[in-house]
C-alpha cells in the first residue's frame, strides 16, 4: 500500500474524517474524495498538499488548505447535518415514477369518460354494451335454473 500512486473514493458515501495515516502514502499522485460525507481538517503534509479542490468537492464538512474554508471554531469541527437525499438506485424514485404514470392515465380515462357521459347525456354504446352482456347472461341463467327443475 505505501507505493499506491492513485486512490479514488468518490461518491462512496464515505463520512468522517479524512485519516491523517493517508499523508504517509508519499507515492498517491492521485486523490479523489469528492462526493462523500467527510468533515474536519484536511490533513496536511507530502502529497496531500498538491491535490486541488476538486479532490475533496462534495465534502461541506471539510476545511483547511486547499479549500476556502478555514478550521478554527468549533462549530467547523462537528460533523454536518446530514440531507436527506434519495438515491439514484433506489427503488423509491422508480415506484413514485410508475404511480404518477398510472395516476396520470387514470385522470385523463376519467376526465375524458366524464365528457363524453354529461355532454352526451348518457354514453349510449356502453349502455347497449352492458345491457346486451346482462340479457344474455340472464338468459343463460334462466335456462340452466329450467333445465334443472326438470
Amino acid at each position: 500500500m505505501a507505493a499506491l500512486e492513485s486512490l479514488d473514493l468518490s461518491s462512496n458515501k464515505l463520512g468522517g474524517r479524512i485519516p491523517s495515516e493517508l499523508t504517509k502514502l508519499t507515492f498517491l499522485e492521485v486523490l479523489n474524495l469528492s462526493q462523500n460525507n467527510f468533515f474536519g481538517p484536511i490533513p496536511v503534509g507530502h502529497q496531500f498538499n498538491t491535490f486541488d479542490i476538486d479532490s475533496y468537492a462534495g465534502n461541506l464538512g471539510l476545511c483547511g488548505f486547499p479549500l476556502s474554508k478555514k478550521c478554527g471554531s468549533e462549530e467547523e469541527r462537528k460533523p454536518p447535518t446530514p440531507k436527506l437525499v434519495e438515491d439514484e438506485d433506489s427503488a423509491i424514485p422508480f415506484i413514485w415514477e410508475l404511480v404518477m404514470m398510472g395516476y396520470g392515465c387514470g385522470v385523463v380515462l376519467g376526465l375524458s369518460t366524464g365528457y363524453i357521459v354529461f355532454t352526451t347525456g348518457r354514453p349510449w354504446w356502453l349502455v347497449r354494451m352492458v345491457e346486451r352482456d346482462w340479457q344474455r347472461n340472464f338468459t343463460r341463467w334462466a335456462r340452466r335454473i329450467g333445465r334443472k327443475r326438470n
